[in-house]
């Protein structure tokens, strides 16, 4: 696979391609104004080195599983397969009873063979699965049926966004060439004014139009109405900024998995080779992995030596190979990562690999932890198996499994202090009370459910049922596919409503990101100056 200028890794013995499955962990801050877009990375690995020949590996295994037993299954199927054993009149042993039984269930319940298959794959690790109707090419695609846009807002209120605009139109998307832009406020969708309304409101209300919506934004004061159909996005993985006051570039690094990553970051070497930029930040925050070829052509043009080991894989019987860099990377005065507990699999070698290789230095928290990777096996029914095979080691041969890795400038977000706010009392009997331009009690609580899950604006909270009210109301029903109309509360609305609140009354909200301050302080006054920034947050 070819590499800047079409040169390619240098690999010590056999390449051997591999799959490294990247853990996910929660959903994304930003909402996609989608239905149906999963964030799936997995990571592709090179592999292996003869200097780690004796390293054994160790498999994520559960303790209880960590030492293999009789072959006891659980005490009533070991109490019938002895029961068989000695009274049935076919004679079979324990192991053909076992797999007479599988074959037998597998024949009477074949829908649940995805379920047994699983069973097997994940019984030793959390990283192997079997996944029904999905193709490898389908588990590894970055694309999903959308419109294309990345939604923001102009206030926050409570940690909730209002006032939405969109904040990025992805590209070659049907928002894209609808000529929709960055920065334009979101006004109506069809015939529904969402003005001032909450982002999770605006959301929720688009992904209902599963084919096609009507959009009128505002831009310099004019409001232009635009058509979309819904079609494929490919979502972009790699963001580009840079502050010509410092000389200091930054890269955002969504994920590695995105099929077209890597075009984005070929131009954005090229640009840095044409530009005098000494320092750079690569914020490898939430970044879940990816295929492990474009981390190591990403990695590889940060690092100037050549002949340099990028990292190294281990198979169960120790043996190793090792990626080794082309020497068309760039040096930069300083470099600086980003990490979390969200980055995992590929980021974590990325920026264990990159410190040890160029001293870059690590700003955030400890990394998750998830160094082994998988083989992803289409099978003969369409379906996907993914084992895990092997373990990667960094550019120096450290092994960050379980253990993740440590920033050399550790310093945890700053949020906001969201004070759970007393609701007021709203069930099956004062709802019907809640009717338009009515002024009651009900109307406040449900106003004020509305607004704690972000719909309509806590300055908005009143006890009267206003036309805001109402909208929201319909946007909520009819995204959770229930009768549609203010006089259609019910109990199952109460029981949406009510789990909806709870589950973003628990969420926090960052305030404002230290955590790159603190990078930019690195990159103007230093590392020590950075540190003693940490602290005052620590």
């Amino acid at each position: 696979m070819g590499l800047i200028k079409n040169k390619k890794f240098k690999i010590l013995s056999k390449a051997v391609i591999c799959v490294l499955l990247c853990v996910l962990l929660g959903l994304q801050s930003l909402v996609f104004a989608a239905e149906g877009y999963a964030s799936k990375s997995y990571n592709h690995a090179p592999v292996y080195d003869e200097k780690y020949k004796d390293y054994y590996l160790i498999a994520n295994i559960d303790d209880e599983l960590a030492e293999l037993d009789d072959g006891s299954i659980n005490p009533l199927i070991d109490e019938l397969l002895e029961l068989y054993e000695e009274l049935s009149l076919y004679g079979l042993t324990r192991e053909q009873a076992i797999i007479s039984m599988l074959k037998k269930f597998l024949i009477d319940y074949p829908d649940l063979m995805p379920y047994l298959g699983d069973s097997l794959l994940t019984a030793f690790d959390n990283f192997g699965g079997y996944y029904a109707n999905i193709s490898t090419r389908e588990l590894f695609s970055s694309a999903y049926r959308g419109y294309g846009i990345m939604l923001g807002g102009k206030k926050t209120l409570d940690g909730n966004y209002y006032d939405v605009i969109i904040q990025q139109v992805f590209v070659d998307s049907p928002a894209f060439f609808a000529g929709l832009k960055a920065g334009d406020e979101i006004i109506k969708i069809e015939n529904i004014n969402v003005e001032n309304l909450g982002m999770n409101a605006v959301s929720h209300i688009l992904s209902t139009y599963s084919d096609k919506v009507s959009m009128t934004v505002r831009r310099n004061g004019k409001e232009i109405t635009v058509s979309m159909n819904r079609g494929t996005v490919i979502i972009q993985a790699v963001s580009f900024f840079t502050d010509e006051t410092t000389k200091t570039a930054m890269i955002k690094i969504d994920n590695f998995t995105d099929e077209y990553m890597l075009y984005d970051i070929f131009d954005i070497y090229d640009f840095l080779c044409e530009n005098d930029y000494k320092n750079i930040i690569i914020d490898l925050r939430d970044n879940p992995g990816g295929e492990m070829w474009n981390m190591l052509e990403t990695l590889n043009i940060f690092v100037p030596e050549e002949g340099a080991v990028l990292c190294s894989v281990i198979d169960r019987d120790g043996e190793s190979e090792s990626v080794l860099s082309s020497g068309d990377g760039l040096a930069f005065e300083k470099i600086c990562v980003l990490t979390n507990g969200r980055s995992a699999s590929a980021s974590e070698i990325f920026a264990l690999s990159l410190q040890e290789l160029t001293g870059a230095v690590i700003i955030g928290e400890k990394t998750y932890g998830k160094g082994v990777g998988q083989w992803y096996v289409p099978l003969s029914n369409g379906d996907t198996a993914a084992i895990t095979a092997f373990e990667l080691l960094s550019a120096n041969g450290t092994s960050y499994h379980k253990t993740g890795v440590k920033p050399d400038i550790k310093i945890s977000p700053e949020y906001i202090d969201i004070e759970r706010k007393t609701l007021g009392q709203l069930n099956f009997v004062n709802c019907i009370n809640i009717k338009k331009d009515a002024d009651n009690n009900a109307i406040l609580a449900l106003n004020q459910r509305l607004a704690a899950m972000g719909y309509i604006s806590p300055e908005d909270v009143t006890s009267e049922c206003t036309q805001k009210t109402i909208t929201a109301v319909e946007i909520f029903q009819k995204y959770n596919d229930l009768p549609v109309g203010i006089s259609k509360i019910d109990y199952m609305f109460l029981e949406y409503l009510n789990y909806y609140v709870a589950f973003y009354s628990v969420s926090r909200y960052e305030e404002r990101d230290v955590q790159l301050e603190c990078a930019e302080v690195y990159i103007e006054k230093g590392e020590q100056a950075a540190i003693d920034y940490a602290e005052e947050f620590n």
